[in-house]
C-alpha cells in the first residue's frame, strides 16, 4: 500500500453501483473498501470482480466480524475463523474486526486471517453518535492481561502503554496479538493521537468530508490527519467521492488535497 492511501469507500446499494464506481475511479485511489451490504447482496464473488479492476490494491472487506474465538488443542474453532476463511482467495487484503468480544475473538481472526493473507484492522473505537457509549467504559491494564491468561493466550503487553478504558484495553489486545493495524475515526483528531500513544502501526480512518463536525474544509482535514498518523496509514473516503456529480473529478480532487497536504512529511 502506498503512503497515505486514498481508499475508496464504495458504500452504494448494489454491487453492480459498487463495479460501475470502481471501475471508473479505481485506477485513480489507491484500494477500495467493500462493505457487509455488498457482499450480501453478491456474494464473496463480487470481491474478485473487484479485485480485478484494481489489480493489486488493497481490498478491505468491512465486516467488522464480532463473534467467537474458540482455542482448543488442535487449533482455533471459532466463528470468527469460519468467517475469515471464507475470505480466502476472494481477493480481499484486509478485514475489520471488533475488540470489544475479548481477546481470544481476536487472537483467532488474526491466527486465520494470516492463513489466508490476510491483514486485520481492529477498531478501538467507532465515529458515529453515541459511540462513547460503552468505548469510553473504564478498563484496568490488569483486566485486559487476565483476560488473556484464562483464555490459555501467552502474550507480551506493550510495557509503558497505560489503559484508562475499553479502547485503551482494545489497542493493547492489538498490539499484543500482532494486528496489522487499527480502523480510527478522522473526525476525532485527539482520538487519533490517543492511538499514536499506543500503536505505530498503520490507521485507515474513515470520515473525511461531510461526516466531519469540527467545521474543517477537506483540505484542513487532510493536513491535520497526515500530521498525526504518518505515512504508513488510509484515509477511507466515500461520500465525497461516490456522491458527487463527477465522481472521477472528485476522486482526482481528493487525491490532489492528499498531495498536498502530505508534500512535506
Amino acid at each position: 500500500m502506498r503512503d497515505y492511501a486514498i481508499v475508496l469507500a464504495a458504500d452504494l446499494p448494489t454491487p453492480e453501483d459498487v463495479l460501475s464506481l470502481v471501475k471508473r475511479v479505481g485506477d485513480v485511489v489507491d484500494g477500495v473498501k467493500v462493505g457487509e451490504a455488498t457482499l450480501l447482496q453478491g456474494g464473496v464473488a463480487v470481491l474478485q470482480r473487484v479485485r480485478d479492476l484494481t489489480h493489486e490494491k488493497p481490498l478491505l472487506v468491512d465486516l467488522k466480524i464480532a463473534d467467537i474465538g474458540f482455542l482448543a488443542d488442535t487449533g482455533w474453532h471459532g466463528t470468527n475463523g469460519k468467517i475469515i476463511k471464507s475470505l480466502e482467495d476472494s481477493g480481499a487484503t484486509h478485514v475489520t474486526v471488533h475488540g470489544f468480544p475479548g481477546p481470544l475473538s481476536v487472537a483467532e481472526a488474526v491466527a486465520k486471517a494470516r492463513e489466508s493473507s490476510i491483514g486485520v484492522l481492529l477498531l478501538p473505537l467507532m465515529s458515529h453518535a453515541g459511540a462513547k457509549l460503552f468505548f469510553s467504559r473504564p478498563l484496568v491494564r490488569d483486566d485486559v492481561i487476565d483476560s488473556a491468561l484464562k483464555g490459555g493466550l501467552d502474550v507480551r503487553f506493550p510495557e509503558a502503554a497505560s489503559c484508562k478504558d475499553v479502547t485503551d484495553g482494545i489497542l493493547l489486545l492489538g498490539e499484543a496479538l500482532g494486528v496489522e493495524g487499527y480502523v480510527g475515526p478522522a473526525t476525532r483528531p485527539e482520538e487519533l493521537q490517543r492511538y499514536r500513544t499506543i500503536t505505530d502501526r498503520p490507521i485507515w480512518c474513515p470520515g473525511f468530508g461531510r461526516q466531519d463536525r469540527l467545521g474543517r474544509s477537506l483540505g484542513d482535514q487532510f493536513r491535520e490527519w497526515a500530521m498525526i498518523v504518518g505515512p504508513r496509514s488510509a484515509a477511507i473516503v466515500g461520500s465525497t467521492i461516490f456522491g458527487a456529480a463527477d465522481p472521477v473529478a472528485a476522486a482526482r480532487e481528493v487525491v490532489s488535497l492528499r498531495d498536498s497536504a502530505t508534500e512535506n512529511h
